[in-house]
């Protein structure tokens, strides 16, 4: 019962009930029993697709729709309850029946696990009840949310398409009309052909074109937009970001998986599942009328009759074709696989430069670096000659190949029309209907490059999906270590344990406070899990045993040594992780000359590459700025001013004792001269076997 009460339900009685009256109201002109019978095969195909994924049902629906459409539509015409000018364009009797095929087809694949694992990232979106972008006006008024738009935008597609091959149909038989009628010398039949058949179809035909565009490009925009959000709001969730190179599912490149293989995937779904099956149903529709116009075909000049000979030719014809052409162009995949790769050695190269253009001007090296360039662009000019050669080869070919297309069919049924067993119009329906099945098997024979590409896409979408998956499951305490906010004002640790993503223990048994309004001096050597040990308190390390608990309800500020500089402008810089406008100009300004930099305190919208452009001190103290402006209720600095010379250093330690009074502070540091800034000292000591344990102590008295 729950079937029945889905949209596929409601269409499968529908279909039932149609098919059902085509069968059942005696007198009226219908079309074949194998169109009545075909809808209850769409009957049962839709009860049984009721638990197909998102995108799948949307094909079916479509097909089931399809075939209301076309067997009512063909049995008013028979009934004249259509326009003439109309019914004239309708396409064949078995056009309904096409649609339960492909439907059948769309039911069948969807068990196969290269559709599952597409599904599994189209479904998302067109399942999604997101309210619709506003970003795009492009269909915003097309559903109440974003995954309805997306799925009547496919079926849209769908419709589209499909009328796309009715009219590709139509327009054979007309040529086949027209020609009888020059044939014949019937002029009122040539003229009615040209005026009423030509011209409404032609004009669908520019109008279906381009609509076609406009839907597809709609769809692929909107879908992108969402999909791209989805995976990049999720991607920098919750430090997810941070996580997935922990995890044992590789997915590399994020960028690359965000941006190129989104759209990738995207623009071939459409175009293999929408294009694909508009391809299918024009292959099956053209073989039917070759299989008709070829029924009794007897061999030229013999009296050998073979049934559907110019199927078995065409498709002949097509596979010969493709493979020579196969074997010619195969040569440029790898050709152009590493032009690829030449190009983005070279390109690379010129960036290092830039990057390091300082260094290489200290070192006097531009002769080895105009040398090295050089050389990377002899390779990009010696591939690029191997592809100018092997394609004036495939061009050769291929060329010669359509143009014998052409001519090839008219050889073939010349004879027969010459005998006068079949008429002008015959023989150009023929030459039509050749063209086209031979141009729809080229493109299911020449996709294995694209269905190549396309699981590619697939396969680093998915592992991205799936890498984002653990880490967000490894964000979940799944190691042991347990984050809270379970103290009342300070920093707490309870029988903590860290370890390396290898599972190698760094710091064991740790238990300490870290109390409010005490700065603390966190020493120890190179590799005793300092910075570690930080990560931990911030929430964002995986791998250990214990819990860590911070005061509720109050702000966190971590620095580390490297601090990160976002493109743009330098207010932005400064007032990062907040928004540009969070900040007024003068609290930026003031923040910069506390920090020490009085210089930028009027380039606030100045765009650059900043983090090229300061020194390594200026960028540390750039993010002092940026701990000025929040006024966290705890500071951890990692090393943030080990940049700095040590007076400069000194100068910003009482500079934010004095700004920032409220502000805990815990630092990570090796100089001696940090120790008067800090009330007490949390010291990494070995305890054997690689590891160390965190203790707490007073800071010693100053020397006298």
């Amino acid at each position: 019962m729950a079937a029945l009460k889905s949209r596929l339900g409601i269409q499968a009685v529908l279909t039932a009930l149609v098919a059902l009256l085509l069968l059942a109201m005696p007198g009226i002109p219908s079309p074949p029993l194998y169109v009545s019978l075909a809808g209850f095969a769409m009957a049962g195909i839709l009860v049984a697709s009721n638990t197909l994924s998102a995108y799948l049902k949307i094909f079916v629906s479509v097909y089931g729709v399809g075939y209301l459409v076309l067997a009512g539509a063909k049995t008013l015409a028979a009934m004249g309850a259509l326009p003439a000018t109309v019914a004239a364009l309708l396409p064949p009797d078995f056009a309904a029946t096409g649609s339960v095929v492909f439907a059948a087809i769309v039911l069948a694949v969807s068990h196969w696990k290269p559709i599952r694992d597409i599904t599994l990232i189209a479904d998302p979106y067109f399942a999604s009840h997101d309210a619709p972008s506003r970003e795009i006006g492009m269909f915003r008024r097309f559903g109440r949310t974003e995954g309805q738009i997306g799925r009547n935008l496919v079926a849209l597609s769908i419709f589209v398409n499909f009328a796309d091959v009715a009219l590709t149909l139509r327009f054979n038989f007309f040529y086949r009309d027209m020609y009888n009628a020059l044939q014949e010398f019937d002029a009122p039949s040539f003229w009615y052909q040209l005026g009423y058949i030509f011209v409404p179809l032609a004009v669908l035909n520019v109008v279906i074109g381009m609509f076609d565009i406009y839907v597809d490009s709609g769809l692929q925009l909107r879908w992108r937009t969402w999909l791209t959000h989805n995976l990049y709001e999720r991607w920098l969730g919750e430090g997810t970001h941070y996580r997935i190179p922990f995890v044992d599912e590789h997915a590399d490149n994020p960028d690359q998986r965000i941006q190129s293989d989104v759209n990738n995937f995207i623009a071939q779904t459409t175009t293999l599942s929408t294009r694909l099956l508009s391809q299918a149903a024009q292959l099956v529709s053209f073989i039917v009328i070759l299989w008709t116009l070829s029924r009794d075909f007897v061999l030229p000049f013999t009296d050998t009759v073979i049934p559907g000979f110019l199927v078995w030719l065409v498709i002949a014809y097509a596979v010969v074709g493709t493979w020579l052409t196969h074997l010619i162009g195969k040569p440029l995949i790898g050709l152009d696989y590493r032009q690829e790769q030449v190009e983005a050695d070279f390109r690379f190269a010129l960036a290092r430069n830039r990057i390091y253009s300082e260094q290489i001007a200290l070192l006097r090296g531009e002769r080895a670096e105009s040398s090295r360039l050089s050389t990377l662009f002899h390779a990009i000019v010696d591939n690029y000659v191997g592809i100018i050669f092997r394609r004036i080869k495939l061009i050769a070919f291929t060329f010669s190949y359509r143009q014998a297309s052409t001519i090839f069919p008219l050889v073939i049924a010349a004879p027969s029309f010459f005998a006068k067993k079949i008429t002008l119009g015959a023989l150009q329906q023929t030459s039509n209907a050749f063209s086209n099945v031979q141009n729809s098997l080229n493109f299911f024979i020449n996709s294995y490059t694209i269905l190549a590409a396309y699981k590619a896409n697939t396969i680093r979408l998915g592992s991205f999906k799936r890498a984002m998956t653990k880490a967000e499951a490894l964000a979940g305490a799944g190691y042991g270590l347990a984050n809270g906010n379970d103290t009342a004002g300070a920093v707490t640790a309870r029988d903590l344990t860290l370890a390396l993503p290898d599972g190698r223990e760094i710091v064991r048994g740790a238990s300490f406070e870290l109390p409010k309004n005490r700065a603390t001096l966190l020493s120890g050597p190179s590799g005793s899990g300092k910075s570690t040990l930080f990560r931990a308190i911030a929430g964002i390390w995986p791998f250990g045993k214990g819990r860590v608990d911070v005061p509720a309800g109050q702000s966190a500020l971590v620095l580390p040594q490297r601090p990160y500089i976002p493109l743009g402008s330098l207010r932005g810089a400064v007032a990062y992780p907040h928004t540009v406008d969070t900040f007024s100009d003068e609290a930026i300004r003031d923040a910069l000359r506390a920090a020490q930099l009085p210089q930028l305190a009027d380039q606030l919208d100045a765009i650059d590459s900043w983090d090229r452009r300061l020194s390594g001190g200026e960028q540390q103290r750039l993010a002092i700025a940026r701990a000025i402006l929040a006024k966290p209720d705890w500071l951890f600095l990692d090393e943030s001013t080990a940049a700095l010379d040590e007076e400069t250093e000194a100068t910003i330690y009482r500079m934010l004792r004095e700004t920032l009074p409220g502000t805990t502070l815990v630092s990570i540091g090796h100089r001696s001269t940090l120790n008067k800034h800090h009330d007490q000292r949390l010291e990494m000591k070995s305890a054997g076997e690689g590891r160390f344990e965190p203790r707490l102590s007073a800071m010693p008295a100053p020397a006298e």
